[in-house]
Parts: C-alpha cells; sequence; structure tokens
C-alpha cells in the first residue's frame, strides 16, 4: 500500500518524478518516426496544454521555420494555443527539437528529427556563398560583478541595503556571496595571435557579459576561429545558421584552438514580413545549460544582401542594441564551488551544495549581465533610427515583458505593430526598431513584479540634437573602429571629394565663408560696372537723339 507521506505536499521529489515532461507522451528522445528529405516542405503542428508551468520554446536545431511570414528557430507555445510552422530542410542529419527552458529539456522534452538526402528528392543548391567575414575570438575567465554600484538600487526603491530586495543576491554578508563571481566569457581579438583583445567601443559599451556582436548577411560565410583560454571544454555554436557540422559542435579543450564555418542561406536571413536583420544567438554547447549560465553567450544578427556596410554597421539604422534578458542562475554554473570558496563563508561546510541546489541568492535577474541600472552606454541621439535586438534565453521563470518608457517602437509579428512593451521567452529573439524622439533619460525594465524588484531594469538616454556638437562618432571603413572624437580633435570627414582633418573643419569652413563673400563683393562689382556702362551707352544714345532732333529742325527752318 503506498505510503500517504508520500502523497504530502512537503515530499516535493515525489511529486516531481510524477510530472513527465513529454513531447507525444514521449521522453528523452523515444518519440519515432520524424524523418523528411531535404528540399522537402514539412508543416509542423504544435499544440499546447497543461497548467501555467507549460510554457514551451519549441526550439528546432539545424534548420530554421516561418511563423507568419517570420523567420525562427523557435515557436512559443502557451496553454491552449496552437502554432503550426512552416520547414523546408537543407541541412541533412540528426537534429533535436527540444524546449528551451532549461529545467523541461532536462527533464526529457526533446525530440530527434532526421533530414535525408533523398534520392527522389534531389535538389539543387541555388545559393552561392561569396563574402567572407572572420571573427577571432577567446573563452576566457573573468571576476563578474553583476551590481559594481547600489547608489540607483537604493534610491530609486528608497530603502537601506539591509532592507533593499536586492540584499539578498548582493550582500556579502551574513554568510551571502555578494555580486562578484567568477564567469567564462567570449572577447574578440584582432587577428589569430590572439594576443590583441579588439577594445570595446562605445557603440559596444552595452554588450556588458555578451559575447561581440556577430554580424552577416545571406550569402555570407562566417568563419569563427576560437580559442579556448578557461579551464575547462568549450565550443561555439550558432542558432539560425547553416554549420559546417551536424550536430552539437566540436568542444575546444583548454588552450585549442579550432575554427568553426558558418553558412548563411537564404533561409538564416529575414522572412518576407521580417525587418532587415533577423537577431540569433551563439553560445557554448558543451552543456548548453552549464555553459550558458557560466556566461558564454552572445548575438549574433544576419542581414539582407546589400544592409550591412563595409565595415559593419547597418545602412539604414543609427544604432544597433543588443540585450539579453536572463536570470543567471549560479546554481548552474561550472564555478559555483570555486565562487563559494573564493567568497563565501570560511567555515567549512556552512555552505551545503546539495541544499542550495535552488538557492535563489544565486539568481541574478539582469539585462546584459547588470542589475539596477549598472549596464551603461544606451545612449542615442534625438532622430536617430535605432535597432533594437531583443534575446531571451533560460528556463521556465524567464517570461519578460519589456517596458520602454516615453518612446515606442515598431514590432512586427506578421504585421508592424506600434508597442513600448515587447514579450520574451526562453529561445525567443526579436528585432523593434525605434526612432528616438523624447530627449531625457528613460527608465526601461522587465515589467514582471518580481523581476524588476530584483533588479531588471535600466537606463537609455536621448540626446537632442544640440548636445551632438561637442562629441562626434564616426566609424572608418577602413577598420572597422569607431572613435570618439572630443572637442572637434581627431579623425577625417569626407568634404569636397576629399579627406579633411576634423580639426580643420572649423578654418576650413572660414576660408569658403570668406571665399564666398569675396566672390560675392567681386559679383556686385560687375552688377555695377554692367549698370554703369549699360546706363552710359543709353545716356549716348539719348544725346545722339537730341543732336539728330536739333539739326532736323534747323533744316525746316532753313
Amino acid at each position: 500500500m503506498l505510503d500517504s507521506r508520500l502523497l504530502s505536499e512537503d515530499v516535493k521529489g515525489f511529486q516531481d518524478s510524477n510530472r513527465m515532461h513529454a513531447i507525444n507522451g514521449f521522453l528523452f528522445s523515444n518519440l519515432p518516426n520524424l524523418d523528411m528529405c531535404k528540399g522537402d516542405t514539412v508543416a509542423w503542428h504544435l499544440l499546447g496544454l497543461g497548467t501555467e508551468t507549460d510554457v514551451h520554446g519549441v526550439m528546432f536545431q539545424g534548420n530554421t521555420v516561418k511563423l507568419q511570414g517570420m523567420r525562427k528557430s523557435a515557436a512559443m507555445l502557451f496553454p491552449h494555443t496552437f502554432v503550426m510552422a512552416i520547414m523546408q530542410p537543407d541541412n541533412p542529419g540528426m537534429f533535436e527539437i527540444y524546449c528551451q527552458a532549461g529545467s523541461h529539456r532536462e527533464s526529457g522534452m526533446k525530440a530527434v528529427y532526421n533530414v535525408s538526402q533523398c534520392p527522389v528528392h534531389q535538389t539543387n543548391d541555388h545559393q552561392r556563398y561569396q563574402a567572407a567575414r572572420i571573427y577571432y575570438i577567446m573563452a576566457e575567465e573573468v571576476e563578474w560583478d553583476y551590481c559594481p554600484d547600489r547608489s540607483w538600487e537604493l534610491e530609486w526603491h528608497n530603502q537601506s541595503e539591509e532592507e533593499s530586495y536586492g540584499h539578498i543576491f548582493l550582500s556579502n554578508q551574513n554568510g551571502l556571496l555578494g555580486s562578484r563571481y567568477k564567469k567564462a566569457v567570449f572577447r574578440e581579438y584582432t587577428d589569430g595571435t590572439f594576443k590583441i583583445p579588439r577594445p570595446r567601443t562605445g557603440s559596444e559599451e552595452h554588450l556588458g557579459i555578451l559575447g561581440p556582436l556577430l554580424k552577416g548577411e545571406v550569402g555570407d560565410i562566417l568563419t569563427v576561429v576560437f580559442k579556448n583560454n578557461a579551464s575547462r571544454p568549450y565550443s561555439v555554436h550558432a542558432h539560425g545558421v547553416l554549420e559546417s557540422s551536424t550536430g552539437w559542435p566540436l568542444a575546444a579543450a583548454p588552450g585549442e584552438v579550432l575554427t568553426y564555418q558558418w553558412n548563411i542561406p537564404e533561409r538564416s536571413g529575414p522572412g518576407p514580413n521580417d525587418s532587415a536583420c533577423v537577431s540569433w544567438i551563439y553560445y557554448s554547447a558543451v552543456d548548453p545549460i552549464k555553459d550558458m549560465y557560466s556566461g558564454l553567450i552572445g548575438p549574433l544578427t544576419i542581414c539582407q544582401k546589400g544592409t550591412l556596410e563595409p565595415y559593419g554597421g547597418r545602412n539604414d539604422m543609427d544604432r544597433e542594441f543588443a540585450l539579453l534578458f536572463l536570470i543567471f542562475d549560479e546554481n548552474q554554473s561550472w564555478y559555483l564551488e570555486e565562487n563559494i570558496a573564493a567568497h563565501g563563508p570560511q567555515e567549512p561546510g556552512h555552505v551545503n551544495l546539495q541544499e542550495n541546489e535552488r538557492n535563489e541568492t544565486f539568481f541574478f535577474t539582469a539585462i546584459n549581465g547588470k542589475l539596477y541600472s549598472n549596464l551603461r552606454g544606451l545612449t542615442m541621439y534625438q532622430g536617430e533610427r535605432v535597432a533594437w535586438y531583443m534575446l531571451a534565453m533560460g528556463q521556465d521563470i524567464d517570461l519578460h515583458t519589456v517596458h520602454f518608457h516615453a518612446e515606442s517602437f515598431l514590432y512586427r509579428n506578421g504585421e508592424s505593430y506600434r508597442a513600448d512593451v515587447v514579450d520574451l521567452f526562453p529561445g525567443t529573439f526579436e528585432v523593434v526598431e525605434m526612432v528616438a524622439s523624447n530627449p531625457g533619460t528613460w527608465l526601461m525594465h522587465c515589467h514582471v513584479s518580481d523581476h524588476v524588484h530584483a533588479g531588471m531594469e535600466t537606463l537609455f538616454t536621448v540626446l537632442s540634437q544640440r548636445e551632438h556638437i561637442s562629441t562626434i562618432t564616426t566609424i572608418t571603413k577602413e577598420t572597422g573602429n569607431e572613435k570618439i572624437l572630443r572637442d572637434i580633435g581627431e579623425g577625417n570627414v569626407r568634404m569636397l571629394g576629399m579627406k579633411i582633418p576634423v580639426k580643420n573643419i572649423e578654418i576650413l569652413a572660414s576660408v569658403l565663408i570668406g571665399m564666398n563673400v569675396i566672390l560675392l563683393l567681386i559679383a556686385l562689382a560687375l552688377s555695377g560696372v554692367v549698370w554703369y556702362q549699360y546706363r552710359q551707352r543709353k545716356l549716348r544714345r539719348n544725346r545722339r537723339s537730341i543732336l539728330d532732333d536739333s539739326f532736323k529742325l534747323l533744316s525746316l527752318k532753313q
């Protein structure tokens, strides 16, 4: 007979063991017969049922799908919602379908579909790959501070440190670890020697913990040369692109260098109802969950052909920002034990890792790895066109409603909508476009109450056009590096078909104005001469006429 104590609400493990995170009733890739041929048109009918925990980001590895004319790698499902996703697989191999919510995936919500190269379905690959873009990326270990400055938190929420909602996450007293943790991050270098890191410019400051923003166009080949300078194996895996190897990418051992090739076919770029660019994501996939929570994640943008300038910027936008809304769970980081040893209480055994498995003091509700407005660099000028790449990963608690104060944006979901809130769910990536119109410093935050209290908020600043004079930002096409020109003192501007140093523009403008004044005076003088000569000719004609009349009168008298 079943012990009634096992049915008690206190025995959570027993209850959890009876929850089957299934796809069509099967767990852990046991669902059979998901077979198709390369080039087939496949309709996926996705159905969601259940309770409030049944929020699923259905991820398709290896190929993309179309939802309402928009290119996606995942479809969102809620209880009693139904979605049809269209796929034309161009990548043969065996790939996973899984729920992006980490706990669901770990509990077995995944299946495998097989794409075969069928003789009767021979397809001609018309995609030609031409342009090559190379990125040099290193995984390196750093000490990351989620919240180095608590002044905004305490002032905005009007509480002391001990009373603050964020105290449990940020304090390093009474056995708490504080806000500094060892992480692994992706960082860009200038070349394959990996000796000189590429410094982040002002427009990249907002990336925070994220790796560099990688960009490509349809028809490109992206080559990622990856060096693992961390203490354990890592890799680089991207959503949306056509990777040269099927399945999960090879892992680089500590100190090893690997090269990954990503082809960008048409199905990786914008669909007919998308913006000019779509947003994807890349991360280490040796253990996708633990690697991500350890910090190895970055943004990827794929655009229509002809959208990117040679130096990488978009020709239809003035600024681009990539934001990841993620509750970092340090319980699932590879470096948990090291962080406890470095920042935890000194008494042995004070922190029990098994009891600490779901310790919420290790949850950091962050935007690009920063809490309570510690994310910097979200600055733009009035009238500028701004693209926001909004990214979400994580667990079933990572449901975020991102609100922009004082501004609105255009959001596409089959049609174009104007809004000031965009919804994000695990595994979804959205692009919203804004024309900055309201000068000031404004709040951006997740509207879920627990999340905004825990620090998922930051500020963005819209500067008026008058403030654009003292600081000029240019991007050199030769190097792709952004330069901040202070007090009009550096860089070149193309004028009159020549490159003119910025510091000489004022002198040149004065010379041009002086020349214009001189030309105006010369023109006035010439006009005066012409008018004088005209008057003289007219006067001479009048004199001749008078003389002629006089001679006629004299002849009549005689």
